[in-house]
């Protein structure tokens, strides 16, 4: 649960949960359990932090989308709060910058779930044991798909300043492409996500307690304090 908790706070909320469950051999109501805190404190962010950043940084977007992008757990969520302070405030700066930030965190998926894998294993395997992990068993299909998918939109992106995306597609058939696999892939994200709660009931919820609850709320609270002390940071040091 404290490893689930960990990378749906710090990368991407429920992607990165489901994506670590079995990397780390969770139960289905561990995740569940994990989907549901994360959504719950990310959704209270989302409405709440956009009013927070104009407020501590009400004539510097690019600093409120910092704090939006990197306080806030679910991609969907950072989206929301940036639209929201976006129309509250007349400012899109601060969405963009939001935006790109989380993408940021995303990317980071790549590193962090293949090492609570390995560490996973480390802890689970007998001394003599540790030597026969398999590196590749250590990423997730999904981590696989993710570095897959991320190259082939950089290169396709790339070449289509030559005239074609890998000489291929054109600017209209490839955003039709890239518009299609990201609707494809959010259908079977809500497949997944719905799957992991048709596997757990309210018992088995309520036999996980509310420790994992505190620590959730923690979690977000440490957070979004980091948040702010890195930017008040990198705005000592002029470089924001």
């Amino acid at each position: 649960m404290s490893g689930l908790v960990a990378v749906g706070t710090s990368i991407c909320g429920a992607t990165a949960i489901v994506a670590t469950g079995p990397a780390i051999d969770a139960k289905e109501e561990e995740i569940t359990y994990a989907v549901a805190n994360i959504t719950l404190f990310g959704i209270l962010a989302m409405f709440l932090y956009p009013f927070l950043a104009h407020a501590l940084f009400a004539n510097d977007p690019t600093s409120a989308g910092l704090f939006l992008g990197t306080s806030i757990h679910e991609t969907a969520q950072v989206a929301g709060s940036g639209l929201i302070y976006a129309e509250q405030y007349d400012d899109d700066e601060a969405l963009d910058v939001a935006t790109v930030t989380k993408l940021v965190r995303n990317v980071l998926m790549a590193a962090v779930i293949p090492l609570m894998s390995y560490l996973y294993r480390q802890q689970t395997l007998g001394s003599g044991e540790q030597r026969k992990i398999n590196l590749l068993s250590l990423f997730p299909m999904f981590i696989l798909g993710f570095l897959l998918f991320a190259v082939f939109r950089t290169v396709g992106d790339a070449t289509l300043d030559g005239g074609s995306a890998w000489g291929i597609w054109g600017q209209s058939a490839w955003d039709d492409l890239t518009a299609t696999v990201k609707l494809v892939a959010e259908d079977l994200l809500a497949v997944a996500m719905a799957g992991v709660g048709l596997g757990t009931s309210l018992a088995q919820l309520r036999g996980l307690g509310l420790k994992p609850f505190y620590v959730g709320f923690g979690a977000a609270v440490v957070v979004g304090a980091l948040s702010l002390s890195g930017i008040a940071v990198l705005n000592l040091l002029n470089l924001t």
